[in-house]
């Protein structure tokens, strides 16, 4: 009765990320995800008895039980280091703009991803990628969505700051070959999945792409931006995105008159605060960095730059944070590279300047701390700052302008 244990171990904890490789991984088809029903249930007609000896489900979870020392393993043929404890083991670190200006417009950053995208498809590497999407009838609502074609690819180009289950797509589709856009717990899953069934869905992944990931969102939060803080009914919302326009982007509604009705990023990062899961609350990771490729922005301080921008200074250019892992990886950028689709400038990653993930450096020890055996598994166990700060101190701190 796997899914007993599933709801024992994860579900009950509060320790779901909603990546849906349960679903997929489920070979009966008795689990089921959606983006209005984020955590795995059993479906209609369904009891724990049908699963009998299964353990499919909890095998490829990530919810508590990460795994990286064993997929690092694998991918790398060692476990990262104490130094690598939040940057995981990193190839060759750029800073990357995507050359297409329609792209570069159209994306939160740099549009390092749709252009690796773009290429990877047009290059054969992959034949369709697996990203997230707005629901047609409801814009503030994500959607998981396999796309091969770049129109769709430029639709999908923004960043989405909202749970939503896409690994089970994994599961339906004829493709062969894809790309997945994910965050770490999605990678992570993936890593397991490959361990416990190398023939199965995860098979299918060609090319893994990961964003860096400070917390993730309830819809929750979002509905709140638009109806509390905007003053915008959701049913008059016909277009919706996170971060539109000039660098670093405005949370920005559509209206049916098509007026548009924004809020500077940097209170998306304040408001959305009191719409998290504990799970994401918990997570240890900013990266994975069992990715291919690993994605960030180029601006170590978005928080901050959206203040001053607010204030009248000169947005900063666009470019995107990327980092190759795997051969797989560094092939991707090459043959993006060679395209002429992606421009890259050698650079490096400073951790200690890095709001996102200096965030999540003192969350995860401060949960550590108050719920001891209950958060997620770091991936490299006892490496964690003594003494964390709280989240007002660690944003403050490193997002002064003098």
């Amino acid at each position: 009765m796997t899914f007993l244990e599933l709801k024992n171990e994860i579900l009950d904890q509060n320790l779901c990320t909603s990546c849906g490789a349960c679903v997929a991984a489920c070979s009966p088809r008795l689990l089921e995800i959606s983006v209005d029903a984020i955590v795995p249930h059993l479906g209609a007609g369904v009891t724990a008895i049908d699963c009998g000896s299964c353990n499919e489900c909890l095998s490829v979870c990530p919810g508590k039980y990460t795994d990286v020392a064993a997929s690092e393993t694998i991918l790398f043929g060692r476990r990262r280091t104490e130094s690598e404890r939040w940057t995981g083991v990193m190839g060759q670190t750029y800073l990357a703009a995507a050359t297409d200006e329609t792209i570069r417009g159209a994306a939160s950053a740099g549009g390092a991803v749709t252009s690796l995208l773009a290429s990877s498809l047009h290059s054969g590497l992959v034949d369709g990628c697996l990203v997230i999407g707005r629901d047609e009838q409801r814009p503030w609502v994500p959607v998981p969505r396999i796309v091969t074609s770049d129109a769709e690819l430029l639709e999908t180009a923004q960043a989405s700051y909202c749970i939503t289950p896409n690994l089970q797509l994994l599961r339906d589709t004829t493709l062969e070959r894809i790309a997945v856009v994910g965050l770490a717990c999605q990678i992570q899953a993936i890593q397991k999945w490959r361990r416990s069934d190398p023939d199965g869905p995860a098979a299918k992944v060609a090319l893994t792409i990961e964003l860096a990931c400070s917390s993730n969102t309830l819809r929750t939060g979002t509905e709140h931006l638009i109806q509390d803080q905007l003053r915008l009914p959701l049913t008059d919302v016909t277009r919706m995105r996170y971060r539109h326009g000039d660098y670093p982007g405005a949370f920005t509604a559509w209206d049916g008159g098509g007026e548009t009705h924004s809020l500077p990023f940097h209170k998306l990062v304040l408001a959305f605060r009191e719409h998290k899961t504990f799970r994401c609350q918990s997570c240890p990771d900013w990266w994975s960095g069992l990715a291919d490729i690993s994605v960030a922005d180029g601006d170590a301080n978005i928080f901050r730059t959206s203040k001053a921008t607010a204030e009248g200074e000169a947005a900063p250019e666009k470019l995107s944070l990327l980092v190759t892992r795997t051969q797989s990886g560094a092939t991707a950028v090459a043959r993006a590279v060679d395209r002429g689709d992606l421009h890259l400038t050698p650079s490096e990653f400073v951790p200690a300047e890095s709001l996102g993930l200096q965030r999540k450096v003192n969350r995860y020890a401060s949960y550590a701390r108050q719920f001891p055996g209950a958060v997620p598994h770091a991936p490299l166990p006892g490496a964690e700052v003594d003494n964390p700060k709280d989240d007002n101190d660690v944003i403050s701190e490193l997002s002064r302008t003098s």
